[in-house]
């Protein structure tokens, strides 16, 4: 990859350095989705404590044992003394089954909240995604976006799947070990906890350097996932160029990218649990010598000294696990902070705080002294033309004279920077968006299909049709013999972006579509650039039935198929500079002139 070409890249995904922007924050967000759980979350809660209660009574009655076992010999009462130690055995297995059998309550009602979490993300995301204008989309990768519903997605629920519970049971473990760790000796209890500074010290420096990397490593992560998605949609272009093996070069780039920042990531976060290691051995070390002392001078027993050791693996544990934990945590962070970086992305397009209902719309638009620009440049410049229903207009001009823009800001893609649009006289900011598409059949230039039945994707504008409405509408499209030729006709299931199918067959199956909506406006963007002269043809003896009652607005780049429209807008350079029928056009002998000549006059 080009340094330019990455460097444009990271731009357009937002890369950051990797610091942390609001840890806390990001964490009270995460929490606040269980909002609705604070009666399970309780209930979880408990039935932790009763584990690590259990738990950490084994010890101590296993220390009860030794000294048992100690007393029995020499003893006069033998026969009482092995009564009294089945008596432990038995409690001490008791217990184990009980800790285990509330720590998979625990764990198992985690695991559902996680998922839950999960599930009200994504949706959550999806909601956001269908919301935001094109200008979001132009500006990320299709494969950067994906990322979030899956690398970053899972990451958060895997931490709090996992690291939740982990959490709570070395907190509690950590407190109750303390508790008893003090009753049974405080000198020993002393020393065990002189080990807890230097353990605190380790775990900030580890995660003071891992957030960083693992916040990096996501980032590269979505970066490499949109080369990829970018490269299968362009499967066909890199191909035909010959140019696979810059592809390939281009995601080693990234492969390599994601490769260091998880390998660094990996050996800050690695360092951890070895330097732990190497405190709970000296703590272990330290209380055995002390211990030895205190049990010479009469201070302790040895059961004391057994469940002593024990407990101090279950008090250094605990430390381990939450500073490994809260190494999970940072990547979750990562994770979630690049999530609600999307459900905060300012929306574009939105309803006005009273928005006018228009019912029984007529269709009448008009574009009024209307600009607007991409990335402050200015693309139309006081447009000012109209559409009645029952009218054909049609707007042609050269190669980015505005011509489609003018479709996006009557669909609300965009709002107008000057003047207004309208729609049987009401500014379309001031209309709900959801009527305002309604109100609007739009072929686009490049049909997009789904990846379900043609008779769904006929009736996608209006769902209720029936087979004989979506027949129809294929007839009026001339598209009737392409689906009779198809194996199940109408319940024929298309491939993926109507793969299988040629790009003219998706146009008329999209002009099929606008037609079955039985819209008032009719918008037709280049929607027959696709098709073969003899379709065309038969599509433009249609085309006066097709508007007839409804407002049609006709994106044209070849001449032949607006000839016959009642008026012809003539946009260069952003700006009108001619109207009228087309003989009107050609007297004028002006740019309409020029593109007439260019397409039908032979040099």
């Amino acid at each position: 990859m080009t340094t330019s070409g990455g460097q444009h890249r990271s731009r357009a995904l937002g890369v950051t350095d990797g610091k942390v922007k609001n840890v806390s924050g990001t964490l009270r967000r995460l929490l606040s989705y269980w909002q609705g759980e604070k009666w399970l979350l309780s209930l979880l809660g408990l039935c932790s404590l009763l584990s690590v209660c259990c738990a950490l009574l084994c010890p101590y009655l296993l220390g009860r044992t030794v000294d048992d076992c100690i007393g029995m010999v020499g003893s006069d009462a033998p026969g009482a003394s092995s009564v009294a130690l089945v008596h432990h055995l038995t409690a001490f297995v008791a217990l184990h089954l009980l800790s285990a059998a509330f720590s998979w309550i625990h764990e198992y009602g985690m695991s559902v909240l996680a998922q839950r979490l999960l599930k009200r993300l994504k949706e959550e995301m999806t909601r956001k995604l269908l919301s935001l204008s094109p200008r979001f989309f132009n500006n990320h990768l299709c494969g950067s976006v994906m990322s979030h519903f899956t690398n970053d997605a899972e990451l958060v629920k895997s931490a709090l799947n996992d690291t939740v519970v982990q959490l709570f049971v070395s907190l509690f473990t950590l407190l109750g070990s303390v508790v008893i760790m003090v009753h049974l000796s405080w000198q020993l209890a002393l020393v065990t906890c002189l080990t807890v500074p230097f353990s605190v010290m380790v775990s900030r420096f580890v995660m003071k350097r891992t957030h960083k990397h693992f916040t990096l490593h996501q980032e590269s992560l979505g970066e490499m996932n949109g080369a990829v998605e970018e490269s299968f949609s362009g499967i066909k272009t890199i191909k035909s160029f010959g140019r696979e093996e810059e592809r390939v070069s281009q995601f080693e780039a990234l492969n390599k990218s994601v490769c260091e920042t998880g390998r660094r990531a990996q050996i800050y976060s690695g360092l951890l649990m070895p330097l732990m290691r190497v405190l709970d051995n000296c703590s272990y070390i330290l209380v055995t010598i002390v211990g030895a002392f205190l049990a010479s001078s009469g201070s302790v027993t040895v059961g004391v000294i057994q469940s002593f050791l024990l407990y101090t693996k279950n008090f250094q544990r605990p430390i381990n696990t939450i500073a490994m934990q809260l190494n999970m945590v940072q990547a979750a962070i990562a994770g979630a902070e690049r999530i609600f970086t999307l459900l905060d992305e300012e929306l574009e397009i939105t309803d006005s705080v009273c928005p006018t209902r228009m019912e029984n719309l007529r269709g009448v638009v008009e574009f009024r002294n209307v600009s607007f620009g991409y990335d402050d440049k200015l693309v139309l410049k006081d447009i000012n033309f109209s559409v009645k229903p029952g009218e054909v207009v049609a707007v042609v001009g050269f190669t980015g004279a505005g011509k489609t823009t003018l479709v996006n800001l009557l669909n609300r893609f965009y709002d107008v920077q000057e003047g207004r649009v309208l729609v049987d006289g009401v500014d379309v900011r001031d209309m709900p968006v959801a009527d305002l598409r309604r109100a609007i059949g739009w072929v686009p230039q490049e049909a997009y299909l789904f990846s379900d039945t043609v008779r769904y994707n006929v009736a996608y504008g209006n769902p209720s049709a029936t087979l004989d409405e979506v027949r129809e509408a294929l007839l009026w499209a001339n598209a009737d013999s392409l689906v009779n030729r198809m194996p199940e006709g109408y319940d024929t299931v298309l491939k993926e972006q109507g793969a299988g199918v040629s790009q003219g067959q998706r146009q008329l199956l999209a002009i099929a579509r606008a037609v079955n909506k039985n819209a008032p406006i009719l918008v037709l963007d280049e929607a027959t650039s696709n098709i073969d002269t003899h379709t065309e043809m038969l599509i433009q003896s249609a085309i006066s039935q097709i508007t007839r009652g409804r407002a049609c607005l006709i994106i044209a780049h070849r001449l032949s198929t607006i000839m016959n429209a009642d008026k012809i807008i003539v946009l260069d350079a952003g700006r009108v500079v001619e109207e009228g029928t087309h003989d009107e056009l050609l007297t004028k002998q002006g740019v309409y002139w020029r593109i007439y000549n260019s397409q039908f006059v032979e040099v």
